[in-house]
């Protein structure tokens, strides 16, 4: 009975810390793009977007600053063999959540979350803008 009580306190004191990391800074207010491009570097804007995003086609624009700012650690760097690998995860983006004219705009979030989240997976590894070994990355399941 005691290992259970503290359980649940250790729950009740972890849960709500962890809950903050995911709430977005500005609160209520929506995040724009210069708030993105304000974020110290790639990883720190994904992490900004992930916790303030609108869940609609205005996050495409967002998404886009994130890639740049991303891309800008590691793409010109990488061999053609890698571009080639890139650009097919990308690809896989498009497929798993295709843009149609059906589609509307919970779509293109979904398509340009996934493409954020390729290029800071690829930041994350890339060693002085070198990626030695392609990333393991799958297509991730974006909630709506």
């Amino acid at each position: 009975m005691r290992t259970g009580c503290a359980i649940l306190i250790g729950f009740a004191l972890v849960t709500p810390a962890a809950a903050e990391d995911a709430r977005c800074p500005k609160g209520p207010a929506p995040v724009q793009v210069e708030d993105i491009e304000a974020a110290p570097g790639c990883l720190a804007a994904h992490k900004l977007h992930q916790a303030c995003a609108w869940g609609s086609s205005g996050d495409e624009f967002m998404s886009e600053a994130v890639i740049d700012k991303c891309k800008a650690g590691f793409f010109d760097r990488l061999t053609r063999k890698q571009r080639r690998q890139y650009e097919k995860r990308l690809d896989a983006c498009g497929e798993r959540y295709p843009i149609t004219q059906d589609g509307g705009s919970i779509q293109i979030y979904l398509s340009s979350m996934c493409a954020e989240d390729l290029a800071a997976t690829y930041f994350k590894v890339a060693r002085h803008g070198r990626i030695a070994t392609t990333p393991h990355w799958k297509v991730p399941d974006i909630a709506e």
